[in-house]
């Protein structure tokens, strides 16, 4: 996966999810439109052929890009419980 900053401002974050599908762009838009601090947060597909995807993000307080560090650890948490929890029922 090849990730680009296109635009971080005081409150703005885009950036480019190259070689990627919209699985990741989905679940984090989930995750930081659930935050009080953010106002908006999705992801466009720019082409369904092509694997590019965009990811905006607008906070009311805070640092866009620090919110996104904060809900990719979340969700390295979640997947880990998951496979914690999966690994233990398919035994």
């Amino acid at each position: 996966m090849d990730v680009k900053i296109l635009v971080n401002e005081k409150n703005t974050l885009e950036m480019d999810l190259s070689d990627t599908d919209q699985s990741l762009a989905q679940l984090l838009a989930e995750k930081l439109n659930a935050d009080s601090d953010v106002e908006f947060a999705s992801y466009k597909v720019e082409h369904p052929l092509v694997a590019c995807t965009k990811l905006f993000v607008r906070t009311k307080k805070g640092d866009p890009a620090k919110l996104v560090l904060e809900k990719l650890e979340e969700i390295k948490s979640e997947v880990a419980e998951f496979r914690s929890q999966f690994i233990q029922i398919t035994k």
